[in-house]
């Protein structure tokens, strides 16, 4: 016998986006097969080389820096924010966090008192439900419309019934890519303050939206200062997931206990990223790579996104922005096939995952982590050679699982 582990340890969710790794080499050491890959929720480029330098030379900064953030970086960031957002925030109301991931953990635990509700928005990112209950919250799924788009009549019922204190979403949304507009951001914004709730807006994926189209943020609607709260970060836009990077900005109240926080939990993110992070915010040369990013990923979805809309049985969204398309698999749920002598029947997100391991050596992310389970996603963040030859053995594979 051994002393047990706490409930919470027990009954948290690995990160599905993280976790098939393992899986698809096992399948490709075995079966000797390589698979295509497109679960990286990260873009397949890193750094310039002036960000990569400043990295080099912030090894220097080896003691404990300010638990809220470099103040130089925070005074650039609220520069940004006006910049981008249309909305100033001092640098004091800023804090920067070991990752979005981190700045969404602590957030739940300065806004949520235990068994107290979270909206999220769906479909969602799949750290949502589990930051939330990491700080004893409770997440309560908002469902979306047939296009996969913010149902405000609904919205406004559930935030009621459900006495939700913490809205949350992203736009671009990970999974789906829809882009949220003006007239839905002011409709939201209107339900956050009749009922006089926070919303948290997740806005990772600003710098990569498509078809010329403009990113809106809720924080710039007028009268929502004191309800509203931006988490962002530079992992995707310039490609450093793994320098753990994010931050937060919002109310002063709300910046002091996540500061306080911090400090107990991680003492503050990495010193050397953040002298890095001074620079790619400020470098001609990482926003053009950003944007060239942007532009690749835009032909993928092209690409992709109309070849699937092909495909008997399937229906994609057209993406907006972000970088994953995120299309509707349900008709194949009761549809069998075979591999290796034996037969199997697709009756889930993840059967269909793993039918396409097998028979099409493509790897996508199961949807059912995501708030909806008829759907899988697929990145978009890799060359577009990967993209083409995907498209074409998904194709194959389906048309053979037609046939059966």
């Amino acid at each position: 016998m051994a002393p047990s582990i706490s409930k919470i340890g027990k009954e948290i969710k690995p990160s599905a986006t993280l976790s098939l790794k393992e899986e698809i080499s096992s399948l490709e050491e075995e079966y000797g097969f390589k698979i295509i890959d497109l679960t990286a929720g990260q873009p397949d480029t890193g750094p310039t080389e002036d960000v990569s330098a400043a990295l080099l030379d912030g090894g220097k900064l080896h003691k404990y820096g300010a638990v809220q953030g470099d103040p130089e970086l925070r005074a650039i960031l609220s520069e940004l924010i006006n910049k981008e957002i249309g909305v100033r925030y001092d640098f004091r109301n800023i804090t920067i966090t070991v990752g979005a991931k981190g700045g969404l953990d602590i957030l739940m635990r300065v806004l949520l008192e235990p068994g107290e509700n979270v909206g999220i928005m769906t479909p969602l990112w799949v750290t949502y439900p589990e930051s939330v209950k990491l700080a004893y919250g409770v997440p309560c799924f908002l469902e979306s419309d047939g296009d996969l788009r913010p149902n405000l009549e609904k919205l406004r019922r559930e935030v009621e019934d459900k006495n939700i204190k913490v809205l949350l979403y992203s736009s671009p949304c990970n999974p789906s890519g829809v882009v949220y507009t003006r007239d839905e951001l002011e409709g939201i914004a209107r339900i956050v303050k009749e009922k006089d709730i926070w919303v948290i807006s997740d806005e990772i994926y600003a710098k990569f939206i498509f078809d010329g189209k403009k990113h809106e943020s809720i924080l710039s609607i007028e009268g929502l200062r004191n309800n509203a709260i931006l988490v962002d970060g530079p992992s995707k836009r310039f490609g450093v997931p793994g320098w753990r990077l994010g931050y937060v900005a919002g109310p002063g109240e709300v910046i002091k206990a996540l500061t306080k926080l911090q400090g107990h939990i991680s003492s503050g993110a990495s010193r050397p990223a953040q002298y890095a992070m001074r620079v790619a915010y400020t470098s001609q040369k990482a926003g053009k790579a950003t944007d060239y990013m942007r532009q690749r990923y835009e032909r993928n979805r092209n690409i992709f996104v109309e070849g699937l809309n092909e495909v008997d049985g399937i229906g994609c969204v057209k993406p907006e922005g972000a970088f994953y398309a995120f299309p509707n698999i349900k008709k194949f749920f009761g549809c069998k096939y075979e591999f290796t002598g034996k037969e199997y029947m697709i009756g889930n997100s993840i059967d269909f995952r793993n039918f396409l391991l097998k028979k099409a050596q493509v790897a996508g992310v199961e949807g059912a982590p995501f708030g909806m389970d008829s759907h899988i996603r697929f990145s978009l963040a890799t060359k577009e050679e990967n993209i083409a030859n995907a498209l074409s053995s998904i194709k194959h594979a389906i048309e053979e699982l037609h046939s059966r």
